[in-house]
Order: structure tokens, then C-alpha cells, then sequence
């Protein structure tokens, strides 16, 4: 595959505005997906005191346990579109003790999340991408007390879990991309505008705004990808900044505006090294940042809700026959944090991840089944660094079913 072609088959992705979830991933043309993950973090030390929150006591959150299980078809529909289809349906529960009794207790959070309907048009012999795509709200959008401890556990960056059955409204993408060749390298720039649905905690908390209760605007995403060969090799770069429009802060207890919040812009960039290794079929290192600048509240820039996060790893593809691969990765990862907020969706994290999983193909199937360990610390930012630390150990099992006919 070409440099050049192998930039358009990742076009459409780089228009997704930034808010979009993992779930989006998708699988390839005439491809249908599915399986199981189940993920555990348990933390050490009595657990992770927590701040109070809805009129709780303070807790320690000593564990978090998720099963998941997303789907993902795409299909192509004529010579030039493309449909893409995906969801997740995930059941957690978050353990803790009661900081003032000392009472054992747990809280859940499960269903379908938002089913998210994605089409992509090429014209030009692929030198121009739309895209559009639609969140159909099928997940939660009410949560009691308890659900909303669970969400800011099973939704926080810092643990890295698969996607949580929150819902978000409404609301879909629009996306045009235009790839060429320019010398030895394929170039591609990118513009896409979200209208965000009216339900989005997750955003509120990771943002740490102080309500879970956000009416968001929308997001423009500016992307620009680059990519070329280098002898054996090829290097993949990519640039992305999202800028926010006017969101809506609630009171927790009631529907009336308390704020007018403006989250700063993100802006991240991602690149890759696919190594030509001999008798390996992949070998890539890769590495990402991202930078969340200051959020404004009613036109005053709040101080200390900035944040910086840093990802890098390798993953690689080794053949042992001829349908069976062997599978290795390896990762590490640190963020900041937002010294804004003292709960663990804005916790800072330093962690490291290793992967080992197996590919075997039969037919039209592929079967992946994997394991992932993971240590790690998280820390809050601010007065809360001291008391509000905990060391945690992860571990991951799943199974990954892949069919592309």
C-alpha cells in the first residue's frame, strides 16, 4: 500500500472531533466485529479517598470491575461510501469504603451506550473526504447518586477503562478532508464541526468543571496529517486542535443555568514508526501528547485547569504459522492533571502497560484473545497531592472476533 493510500484509509478518523470515545474505532471495509472485555483496578494502600460528592460522605474507592462488550460493523454502500456502524453495552461496579463509617459498599453503572452511525463519501480518486456521522441517544442520560460515583471511577482518563453506557443526546459530525501528494510525502488537512448532544457528564467531569451537569456547545477540530516512506519504513504525523463553543453549566440539584463555561482549546499531536523488521509483520513505535488549555467561566479564565498527558509505547505483530500471529505491546503513560478539581477524573497518572495476545485467522474469522497487566500510581493535584494518592495494579482479559468478507 502506498503512503498515499495508506493516509486515506485513516482520513475519516482524523476528522472525528476530539470528544468522540474509543468506541470509534473501526474495523475496515466489509468488516464486522465484536467481542468481550473484562478489566480490574484495584488500589492499594485502604484505596483512593475521594471527596464528597451529592451530599456523600467522603469515600475510598478501593476497586473498579467492567465488563464490556462493543460491536462494530462497516459496509460499503457503491464504489465511493461507506457506512460505519458501532456501540458498546458495559456493566461496572466501583467498590469503596464509607470515609466516616468505614462501611463497605458498592456502586454500578451499566447498559447500552449511544449508538454512533458514521458515513464516508471519497470523490477525486480519494482526494476529498466528507464525512458525517449521528449519535443515536441510547444510553444513560439520568444517573442516580450512586450511578454518578460509578461514572467518575469507570470514566476517569487516569484509569484508562473501556467506554462507560453514558449517553450523550443527539448529536452528530460533519467532516471534509482533502489528501495529496506533495514529494515523497502524502499530506492530508482536515476541518470537522460536532454539535454535541445535551447530556455530558463525562465531559464535565474530566474537564473539572464543578456541576456533572453541562449543556455543551458545539467543537471545531482542525487536523492536518502527514505521512511518508523512509526506505523500509513509515513515519505518520499527525496535528490536531479542538476549539469549543460556549457550554451551559446546571446547578447539581436543578435545571437553572449557574454559568457560562468555555473549555480552552485541546490541542495534541500523535506519530508512529512502523519499523520494516525482518520476519515480523508489524513492528510500530508511537508516541502522543496532548495539551488542555485553561477553561473560561463567564468570561474569566480560571486558573490551574490546564493540563498536560503523555503516551508512548510499541506494539508488535510477530507470524509463528501461517493463520496464527503472536501479539506484543507495551506502554507507559503521564498526565498532569487539573489542579482545578480534586477527583480522580481529573487525577494526574503515571502507569505502564504490557500486552500479550494471539491472532488466529480461520477463514473469513480472526480470533484475538488478550491479556493486559498494568501498575500504576494516581494523584490528585493541589492541597489534595498528599492525602489523595493511592498506588493500583490493573489487569485486562478479552477476546476480539473479527470478520471482513
Amino acid at each position: 500500500m502506498s503512503a498515499r493510500r495508506f493516509l486515506i484509509a485513516g482520513a475519516a478518523a482524523l476528522c472525528i472531533a476530539g470528544t468522540a470515545s474509543a468506541q470509534d474505532r473501526l474495523v475496515g471495509l466489509r468488516a464486522l466485529s465484536g467481542g468481550g472485555v473484562f478489566e480490574r483496578i484495584e488500589f492499594a494502600d485502604g484505596g483512593l479517598l475521594q471527596s464528597p460528592l451529592v451530599g456523600q460522605d467522603s469515600l475510598r474507592i478501593t476497586s473498579a470491575t467492567q465488563i464490556s462488550f462493543p460491536v462494530a460493523a462497516s459496509m460499503p454502500l457503491g464504489r465511493s461510501w461507506t457506512v460505519d456502524i458501532t456501540t458498546v453495552y458495559s456493566s461496572g461496579e466501583v467498590g469503596f469504603t464509607s470515609g466516616n463509617s468505614n462501611t463497605a459498599g458498592t456502586a454500578t453503572l451499566s447498559g447500552l451506550s449511544d449508538v454512533r452511525v458514521r458515513t464516508t463519501g471519497r470523490f477525486f480518486n480519494d482526494g476529498l473526504i466528507f464525512t458525517a456521522g449521528l449519535n443515536a441517544p441510547t444510553g444513560k442520560t439520568e444517573l442516580s447518586a450512586l450511578e454518578l460515583t460509578a461514572v467518575r471511577v469507570l470514566s476517569a482518563p487516569a484509569l484508562a477503562l473501556g467506554a462507560s453506557p453514558i449517553g450523550a443526546g443527539p448529536s452528530g459530525t460533519v467532516g471534509l478532508l482533502s489528501a495529496r501528494s506533495l514529494g515523497p510525502w502524502a499530506v492530508a488537512a482536515g476541518v470537522a464541526y460536532e454539535h454535541r448532544g445535551s447530556y455530558q457528564p463525562v465531559a464535565a467531569l474530566v474537564a473539572g468543571a464543578p456541576s456533572a451537569d453541562f449543556q455543551p456547545g458545539g467543537v471545531i477540530r482542525a487536523s492536518l496529517g502527514l505521512d511518508r516512506l523512509i526506505g523500509n519504513n513509515r513515519l505518520s504525523i499527525t496535528a490536531a486542535g479542538d476549539f469549543f463553543q460556549t457550554d451551559e453549566l446546571r446547578a447539581p440539584s436543578g435545571s437553572a443555568p449557574i454559568a457560562q463555561v468555555r473549555l480552552g482549546p485541546v490541542f495534541s499531536a500523535d506519530a508512529q514508526l512502523q519499523l520494516g523488521v525482518p520476519r515480523v509483520r508489524d513492528f510500530v513505535l508511537w508516541t502522543a501528547a496532548r495539551y488542555r488549555s485553561n477553561f473560561s467561566r463567564d468570561d474569566i479564565t480560571v486558573d490551574n485547569s490546564s493540563g498536560t498527558y503523555f503516551d508512548g509505547g510499541l506494539r508488535t505483530t510477530v507470524p509463528v504459522a501461517r493463520s496464527t500471529d503472536v501479539i506484543f505491546a507495551v506502554d507507559g503513560r503521564f498526565h498532569s492533571g487539573l489542579e482545578i478539581d480534586e477527583g480522580l477524573p481529573t487525577s494526574g497518572v503515571t502507569s505502564g502497560s504490557a500486552t500479550l495476545g494471539f491472532s488466529q485467522r480461520i477463514g473469513m474469522l480472526a480470533f484475538q484473545p488478550f491479556a493486559r497487566g498494568t501498575l500504576g500510581s494516581v494523584n490528585a493535584r493541589g492541597n489534595a497531592r498528599d492525602s489523595q494518592q493511592a498506588n493500583f495494579t490493573g489487569v485486562s482479559l478479552g477476546l476480539v472476533i473479527i470478520s471482513r468478507f
